[in-house]
């Protein structure tokens, strides 16, 4: 009887795990969860933009600016990291700006991480192509 070799694959995790404090959150990277990352960041960036503009043009008070602002980040935070996870990373962390520099954090990391493995997946496909 011929003994034949096993392959073994590595299972590949969808999952990039987020550490701030004590807390972890999990974002689906994933082709579907990128695509959901990418709209949310764009969204996000659309609306702080037309904030801004109605400020500068003196269309709303700083105080609502900043209100509206702070709105956007708390919806923004949970939906890139789950329900609730705005209060507990203001529980951390009680100030805005603080938290406006994790989402900027996660946003270069998820980046990053959608990135690189898409140059790795392209890198290994032109050496399996050149044989």
């Amino acid at each position: 009887m011929e003994e034949t070799n096993m392959v073994k694959i590595q299972v590949k995790k969808t999952q990039l795990p987020i550490e701030i404090g004590e807390h972890t959150f999990y974002i689906d990277t994933s082709e579907k969860g990128a695509e959901a990352f990418w709209k949310l960041v764009s969204n996000y960036a659309t609306k702080s933009a037309k904030i801004t503009e109605k400020l500068k043009k003196e269309m709303i008070k700083p105080e609502t600016a900043d209100r509206k602002a702070h709105e956007e980040l708390e919806k923004v935070m949970d939906q890139l990291l789950g329900d609730g996870a705005f209060n507990r990373l203001f529980e951390l962390s009680p100030d805005y700006t603080l938290i406006s520099e994790y989402y900027m954090e996660i946003c270069s990391a998820v980046g990053e991480e959608l990135g690189g493995r898409k140059k790795q997946f392209f890198d290994k496909m032109q050496r399996y192509l050149e044989g």
